[in-house]
């Protein structure tokens, strides 16, 4: 089973524009409202794989319908632990130029009793040759040591831990825990301070990771493992399109991956292959979490891999 976890859940709404003119009005088209953050985008990539998964995610009770009802209809399996704090609003917009811009309310800090449930269903629900995914923020005041717990109990059932996300915690992790970590550039050089990607990854891994992939919008991915291997993977034809859910459809395939099989039987450069299909594929969607297979087929052999 993959269990993906989403630490700060949103009500993903996606808005199209012509073009976005910063200080003006616009007229939108509502292209769709969902149970969103990067866990349960993630979550929806993996129905549209048909890969068996559990999306977990703490919800404001007032949205608790909406978000049952929602993965309901996306073949996401939720399991929702009802919160007092309501749940935040993200706003994309998306304009024919291929540009997205998103505004991310930062959400609201949990209590203790939210996070004790979440590290229940975790310790309850983990079997090794599982994979635990944690994608996305943390709500503001999230104490130090909640997702390392969260983290350690799902090790400690033997789960494989693939992490996607920004700042200290991710490092908090890394020093108790090996892990898979997937950042995008930006991400990887605010984590290392490096610029360079092959250089921020194997900085990476010497924090602890067991394996640090890199992600590089149209310019494809990098890979480096604990064990010295470091893979390349691009597109021959980079396309255009939002990419606000690529990084998401990347977490779901290299999560997939790694679904059952020990990390050292990997077949590395077939699942960066179809990681790299995914994640362009989710590109050519106007929401996160929501990829045709029929465009993932398309793209299978037009990825580059390149093993030093």
């Amino acid at each position: 089973m993959i269990f993906t976890l989403t630490p700060n859940p949103a009500i993903d709404i996606t808005y199209a524009v012509p073009r976005l003119h910063v200080g003006e009005s616009h007229r939108v088209s509502i292209t769709g409202t969902h149970a969103g953050g990067k866990g349960l985008n993630v979550a929806g990539v993996l129905a549209c794989m048909s890969v068996e998964h559990i999306a977990i995610a703490a919800v404001g009770e007032r949205h608790l319908g909406f978000f049952a009802e929602d993965a309901a209809q996306r073949g996401i399996r939720l399991r929702a632990v009802e919160s007092s704090v309501i749940t935040r609003r993200s706003v994309a917009i998306f304009s024919s130029d291929g540009l997205a811009t998103v505004l991310n309310e930062q959400g609201s800090p949990q209590p203790p009793e939210v996070w004790d449930e979440l590290t229940g269903i975790v310790r309850s629900s983990c079997r090794p040759g599982d994979v635990f995914t944690v994608s996305g923020s943390l709500p503001p005041s999230t104490p130090d040591d909640a997702i390392v717990n969260l983290c350690t109990v799902a090790a400690e059932a033997g789960a494989e831990l693939v992490v996607d996300g920004r700042g200290r915690w991710v490092t908090q992790v890394l020093e108790t825990i090996p892990a898979l970590v997937k950042p995008n550039e930006s991400e990887a050089a605010s984590m290392t301070g490096i610029v360079d990607p092959l250089q921020a990854a194997h900085a990476l891994v010497d924090a602890g990771a067991w394996g640090a992939l890199v992600s590089r919008g149209a310019a494809g991915l990098i890979l480096v493992t604990a064990t010295g291997r470091v893979i390349e993977a691009r597109p021959r034809t980079p396309g255009g399109g939002n990419a606000t859910g690529a990084g998401d459809a990347l977490t779901a395939a290299i999560s997939a991956g790694l679904h059952g099989t020990p990390r050292d039987e990997v077949d590395w450069p077939e699942v960066l292959r179809v990681g790299v299909a995914w994640s362009a594929a989710a590109v050519r969607q106007t929401v996160a979490g929501v990829v045709d297979r029929a465009d993932v087929e398309s793209l299978l052999d037009d990825v580059d891999i390149i093993e030093h």
